[in-house]
């Protein structure tokens, strides 16, 4: 969370025009203590928060393993190169 943070300030402070119309949108909510309901219906914030996300990623690389083998059903059998007939493929 401070990874996206400092990243979205960063960003903002690079694009001053988009940190004004951030800031103008903000401030036409009533309380300095917004709910949740309220920040989720300011779509400027939300395209501010996705895209800083999108560029900025804060775990850049996520490192997947396959927790078991695919088997690929092939419409008919045929010989591999070891000379045995495979009706699969792994």
């Amino acid at each position: 969370t401070s990874t996206a943070t400092m990243w979205c300030l960063y960003a903002l402070s690079q694009a001053p025009e988009i940190q004004t119309k951030l800031r103008d949108e903000l401030f036409t909510l009533e309380t300095e203590t917004p709910t949740m309901d309220e920040l989720n219906s300011l779509p400027y914030l939300d395209a501010v928060v996705r895209e800083t996300l999108r560029v900025h990623a804060p775990v850049p690389t996520t490192i997947r393993v396959a927790m078991k083998d695919d088997v690929i059903p092939v419409s008919e059998p045929f010989v591999d190169r070891y000379g045995q007939v495979q009706d699969s493929i792994k």
